[in-house]
């Protein structure tokens, strides 16, 4: 219990220190219409974390009643949100403190064992360690976005990156019945559990996920312009947003492609997996290699056989929307999962590189729209 509290204060603070690290401009400003801004997000955990801990669990009032219609999502905009809120230096000593009396208010609830069901196996210490690891990592895909933003054009690339043809390493995956998901006495969501049987015919997954040369193939062979590789959805998609190349790469000169991350530009290193594409992308890629993305249940299966290298440095894109399986039950409120059952979203695995260990798990199902590509989101295939 020790250590869980030791893990939930480290990202307490990690979030504390990315606010204090931003300008005020940064900290209130919406740099992507999907994306909150960076102070809100700091807020919205602080929150979060008193609404579970002194409501649900102590039964006491969780704090300043007037915040929630600024913290939770389904009260306000993402639109909204940034002229609505404090401060800065005013939100991070409330958070600062909120924070240290909610540690110190959980403790006290599990040594006096507390009988609650959020308290069994620890879980709603789990629960609010991956809560906050989730937003930390959205934190930097905003960090990313006033990046992209604010670029200083004289950045130049070290070196150039060339395209390579891909050549396929797979490993197979004989056809069986597998049992996937998660046991509800694990670190794990809802949309994990129950563990369960499938069935899975044979097929053959790439070791590796897409890299940069092997995706820049994709865009010197004009795969962008050539409708024959891309679904219905996905070309009109991409006839009327007219993207070239991925979203965390910009050009230089015509010439040079760099890439551009919560820091700013970098070099494009060549053996690294792309990110920032859309399910539409990833989709296309696939059919102009001949292959497709994998099922969820295909990507579980390989994981837990421990075949797939590179595995946490991108979201991989997978063929599937996100389902509740079998017997599923909605814990420890419907709005993390349920929503988003509406056939649109699809499913992710693995993680990036800003993706925090606790998350990175063969089970976790991570889920967007197809038409998303902020996220640190790449490609892996399957050969049938």
């Amino acid at each position: 219990m020790k250590n869980l509290l030791g893990e939930l204060q480290s990202l307490q603070k990690e979030t504390i220190d990315i606010v204090s690290s931003v300008a005020e401009k940064d900290y209130q400003q919406q740099y992507h219409p999907d994306l909150s801004p960076i102070g809100w997000h700091l807020g919205h955990c602080v929150y979060t974390e008193s609404y579970w801990l002194r409501e649900k669990l102590l039964g006491k009032q969780t704090i300043d009643d007037s915040l929630k219609s600024l913290y939770v999502p389904e009260l306000s905009s993402k639109q909204s949100r940034g002229t609505a809120l404090p401060d800065k230096y005013k939100l991070l000593d409330w958070a600062n403190v909120i924070q240290s009396e909610n540690r110190a208010l959980l403790e006290t609830a599990i040594l006096n064992k507390v009988s609650h069901k959020l308290l069994e196996n620890n879980y709603l210490l789990h629960f609010l360690i991956q809560h906050y690891s989730q937003h930390i990592e959205t934190m930097h895909m905003g960090l990313t976005e006033s990046q992209l933003q604010q670029l200083n054009t004289e950045f130049t690339a070290s070196k150039k990156l060339n395209p390579v043809k891909l050549i396929p390493k797979t490993k197979t995956i004989e056809a069986n019945i597998y049992h996937i998901g998660a046991d509800e006495n694990k670190v794990t969501y809802d949309n994990e559990q129950p563990v369960h049987s499938i069935e899975l015919n044979g097929f053959k997954i790439s070791t590796h996920p897409v890299s940069n040369s092997e995706y820049l193939q994709f865009i010197v062979e004009d795969a962008y312009s050539k409708k024959q590789y891309w679904s219905s959805e996905g070309w009109k998609w991409i006839k009327t947003l007219q993207y070239k190349y991925p979203h965390h790469w910009r050009l230089k000169n015509n010439s040079v492609y760099y890439g551009v991350n919560h820091k700013g530009p970098y070099t494009l290193e060549e053996n690294y997996p792309v990110h920032g594409l859309s399910y539409y992308e990833a989709e296309a890629y696939a059919k102009w290699s001949g292959a497709r993305l994998p099922h969820e249940h295909e990507w579980e299966v390989a994981s837990i056989k421990d075949v797939l290298q590179q595995n946490s440095l991108v979201w991989e894109w997978c063929n599937n929307t996100f389902y509740p399986y079998k017997n599923f039950s909605a814990y420890p409120y419907e709005g993390y999962s349920v929503p988003y059952f509406d056939n649109k979203h699809y499913v992710l695995r693995g993680g990036s590189h800003c993706t925090k260990k606790v998350i990175k798990r063969s089970s976790f199902r991570n889920y967007y729209t197809a038409d998303k590509r902020h996220i640190f989101a790449g490609i892996r295939l399957v050969y049938d």
